[in-house]
């Protein structure tokens, strides 16, 4: 009798879990197309990435990762106007968000936008002052405006924070040689730390020097 009761009971139970309402099954969250996004990228795959984190963000409209996401994915398929604006959202619900604001500035950059990218730039090195690329970027949109001493500085910090990173002391050098004789003995001291970083550049720096001297 016992036996008979018990497996009346477990049938009853193994009957609820495999016909389960869907109604009390569990629904994706903005993690899960967050996750599924990450992969789909992981593979290359941008299109379906762009579609699961705009499934995220519709489920949670604050979702800064996300949309920081989102932008790269942008990114990869040349959708630079897409990745601004995705960049941009990013920033908008989470002003803190030091990578976000260096994206802006590199892909503000490629847009032309200069001056977006700079303020951009100034507000990623604000945060985390110790982000080299950040520095590093905000000197190569300086050179391309010219304000050469200014990219001087911004290099000087890249530098600083990170003193093997050998495009910033090339780059370094580059700006101090566009200073003229002013900043050659400072061009030729970045070479010489080049020379034991990156030999390619180094004597890519030092045909500069020798032409500035001529």
């Amino acid at each position: 009798m016992l036996n008979s009761v018990f497996k009346t009971c477990l049938l009853t139970i193994l009957l609820c879990v495999l016909f389960v309402s869907p109604v009390n099954a569990q629904k994706p969250t903005a993690r899960t197309f967050f996750d599924i996004g990450v992969q789909n990228s992981e593979n290359a795959e941008y299109s379906e990435a762009i579609d699961a984190f705009e499934h995220a963000i519709k489920l949670k409209p604050d979702y800064a990762k996300a949309y920081f996401n989102l932008g790269q994915a942008y990114y990869n398929l040349h959708r630079y106007t897409e990745a601004s604006d995705a960049f941009t959202q990013a920033v908008t619900v989470k002003p803190k968000y030091a990578e976000a604001y260096v994206a802006l500035g590199i892909i503000s950059s490629m847009l032309g936008r200069n001056d977006e990218a700079i303020k951009a730039l100034r507000k990623a090195v604000k945060l985390k002052p110790k982000n080299a690329d950040a520095h590093y970027r905000l000197g190569i949109v300086y050179v391309e405006e010219e304000r050469y001493e200014k990219a001087v500085y911004a290099f000087r910090s890249a530098v600083k924070v990170k003193p093997d990173f050998a495009e910033a002391h090339y780059n370094l050098g580059v700006a101090y040689l566009e200073l003229r004789e002013t900043m050659l003995s400072s061009a030729r001291n970045e070479y010489n730390k080049l020379r034991k970083l990156n030999k390619n550049l180094a004597d890519e720096l030092s045909d500069m020097i020798k032409k500035v001297k001529k």
